[in-house]
């Protein structure tokens, strides 16, 4: 008898019971984490105007570090997580995160000026970094792997759908013309002492508490992933939770010997450093720096897609709409994203979202005009697909490059250093909105930001994305399991 006789794979078990109920609910379990972590990420955007209003901010670049807070706190906690997660497991890595930032959500509310906000968004954003790299890893070790592209793009897509429900919520709050808790919620003045508004933005920051409730239910119903165990050495749990997900899938578990389960080979190195290794550096500069710059232009886009309509002379509702609807654009681009990504290719899927981008950008800066609402709408639902679609075909790669005991180190050390795209962005784009080159006068005679003009620059940065994409991307990873992955890397 071959020795190799009767040896199985983690992958080959999971792809033999196809989408299942085991799938279904993984998928569940990690979207809604996911849910929840975008309304944190995107509250501080929607309630960016009023916050600034509380602490008497100045300046467009101060508005825009509001942002910045956040995403500097999910470089340290993607970076840390990643390494906790690869060490201690995904499932106790995830709940500590969504604890973590639920835990230092609540106090912004109480917040009474900038530094103690800053602050708390920073180590909020702790917690937020270390969740969105576990999630992607999850689904890569839980999803079958003709199906993985699109259930990782999927995944993202209840992130967005956290973005559009802190605008759903935190709009109408926010802009409600009228103390919300009275004594709380205090008056907010414009230069010329009048009320423009309240600080009903406190409360958005209570409801941002609301996921520890969830922390408490993944303790009691999410387990681990096979791959992980597998690859940590306890082979016995693993081949025990295999035969769980068999069950879930309503077939009856197969009885397997665990000295029988056939485990890739560990790296030599499982530091940071190991990331730019021969076998690695390619893949990690195709994912760093495809997802540094969609980083860049989706978060600084974000921060300021409500001032670039008010400065049209839109109401701050019409404003928060518009927003509201650029991220369900992003929704339906990554529910397609998968499909194209799994049929066609990472690598053309990916270089098609940049030149999508660029195309979408010339068009919105010559149509985005005031006094057209419906024309905005339409405008803001190509702007939100076409740079989230470009951003969120990186998604799948990340993954697919690393073996499981670097997987999520990998993910998340990629992940933290695109966000210095991100943080980086808010503050730039603010800045040179500040500058004459971007400014025009408006009807009243005042200086404005022209931001149909400013949002050129993106051309920059998404070109570089293209070209990025051509010059690194060199391996084609669509419907491989994850362990031939992982023997291919061994191999080159």
């Amino acid at each position: 008898m071959s020795k190799n006789e009767g040896k199985f794979t983690v992958s080959e078990v999971i792809d033999s019971t196809g989408v299942s109920k085991f799938t279904w609910a993984m998928f569940v379990f990690l979207g809604i984490a996911m849910v929840f972590d975008g309304y944190d990420f995107m509250i501080v955007n929607v309630t960016n105007n009023s916050v600034a209003a509380s602490f008497n901010l100045d300046g467009a670049a101060f508005k825009g570090s509001l942002t910045t807070w956040s995403l500097l706190g999910m470089i340290a906690g993607g970076a840390l997580g990643g390494i906790l997660s690869d060490k201690f497991g995904r499932k106790k890595t995830l709940i500590a995160a969504i604890a973590f930032y639920s835990i230092f959500t609540f106090p912004q509310a109480f917040a009474q000026d900038y530094t103690v906000f800053a602050l708390f968004r920073f180590i909020a954003g702790l917690g937020v970094g270390s969740c969105i790299p576990v999630v992607t890893t999850c689904f890569s070790e839980t999803m079958p792997s003709k199906r993985r592209g699109i259930f990782i793009t999927f995944g993202m897509s209840f992130m967005v759908l956290g973005w559009v429900l802190a605008g759903l919520i935190g709009g109408p709050i926010t802009n409600h013309m009228a103390p919300l808790i009275p004594g709380f919620t205090e008056e907010l003045y414009n230069s010329a002492g009048e009320v423009i508004g309240y600080g009903n933005w406190r409360i958005t920051y209570f409801i941002g508490a609301v996921p520890l409730v969830y922390a408490a239910f993944l303790l009691k119903f999410m387990h681990e992933t096979p791959h992980w165990y597998a690859n940590s050495g306890r082979i016995e749990q693993a081949v025990k939770r295999l035969a769980e997900i068999e069950k879930a899938a309503g077939r009856t578990p197969v009885e397997r010997d665990p000295a029988l389960l056939a485990v890739p080979p560990k790296p030599e190195k499982t530091s940071p450093a190991v990331l730019f290794s021969r076998k690695y550096i390619m893949a990690t500069c195709a994912i760093w720096s495809t997802y540094f710059i969609g980083q860049f232009c989706v978060y600084g886009m974000n921060a300021w897609l409500p001032t670039w309509f008010l400065s049209l002379g839109y109401s701050p509702t019409q404003a928060s709409s518009l927003h509201t609807w650029n991220n369900v654009a992003a929704i339906i681009a990554n529910l397609c994203v998968g499909f194209v990504s799994d049929r066609f290719g990472r690598k053309r899927n990916l270089a098609f979202g940049w030149l999508l981008s660029i195309v979408v950008i010339v068009i919105c800066s010559s149509f985005v005009v005031s006094g057209n609402f419906g024309l905005c709408l339409v405008l803001m639902l190509f702007f939100g697909f076409s740079l989230n679609y470009a951003i969120t075909a990186v998604q799948p790669l990340m993954p697919e490059n690393y073996p499981t005991q670097i997987r999520n180190m990998g993910v998340s050390w990629c992940q933290a250093f695109a966000r210095l795209g991100g943080a980086l962005a808010p503050i730039l784009l603010g800045s040179l909105s500040a500058s004459k080159t971007f400014q025009t006068v408006s009807a009243g005679g005042e200086a404005v930001s022209d931001w149909s003009k400013l949002v050129l620059i993106l051309i920059i940065p998404l070109a570089l994305g293209f070209i990025c994409t051509l010059i690194f991307v060199k391996r084609e990873t669509k419907g491989k399991s994850m362990d031939e992955l992982q023997e291919e890397i061994e191999e080159s």
